[in-house]
């Protein structure tokens, strides 16, 4: 009998150790998933706000394009509309596409479907890459070929390559700080997949 109580005791011993460390797993769980999501809403965050802001600040700037084009020399309207379409069509691929990696999509509980849609915004950016360089080259050459058919001689050539130089090295720092959010996002979602 003695030794049935004995045996009985230790067994509630274990069963409260069990509980315990169960408890403790759950809440490293609860811990670790939380740090998974700031982590997410970090990295995504900063890809989101600077996506809205180019494309608002590319939207503010539409009424001043024909001015400022205008200005530099005899730029036909044709390459004024086509610069114009570029930036519509800019900002509403990027609202449209940031629209699909919003917090309601990042903070659910199906961590590879975080991760498709991450990769597939990730190809959708290349992807713009891709097809806007070309169009913008086309745009300078229309908009120089336009200003040097004119009469305008006095065109501030090496100005306007400076800002051009510029303009293409801000738009690739920002691509690639972009894809490298991107990686890390989809770096830890690998990992924090590996431990589940």
């Amino acid at each position: 009998m003695e030794n049935q109580d004995k045996n009985l005791q230790e067994l509630e011993e274990l069963r409260s150790q069990v509980a315990e460390f169960k408890s403790r797993i759950e809440q490293q769980e609860i811990v670790s998933r939380r740090m998974f999501d700031e982590a997410m809403s970090g990295h995504v965050s900063w890809i989101n706000s600077m996506n809205i802001w180019m494309s608002v600040i590319e939207l503010l700037l539409l009424p001043i394009i024909p001015i400022v084009l205008r200005s530099i020399g005899s730029v036909s309207w044709g390459a004024i509309a086509f610069v114009g379409l570029l930036f519509v069509g800019d900002a509403v691929f990027n609202f449209w596409n940031v629209g699909h990696i919003r917090d309601k999509h990042l903070l659910c509980d199906d961590v590879l479907g975080v991760q498709q849609r991450l990769m597939s915004y990730k190809r959708r950016e290349k992807l713009q890459l891709f097809i806007e360089v070309p169009l913008l080259l086309a745009c300078l050459a229309w908009i120089l070929f336009d200003v040097y058919s004119g009469t305008d001689a006095t065109f501030p050539l090496a100005r306007f390559t400076v800002m051009l130089i510029s303009g293409f090295a801000f738009m690739f720092f920002l691509f690639y700080r972009e894809m490298r959010s991107l990686n890390k996002a989809i770096r830890e979602i690998k990992e924090f997949a590996g431990k589940e």
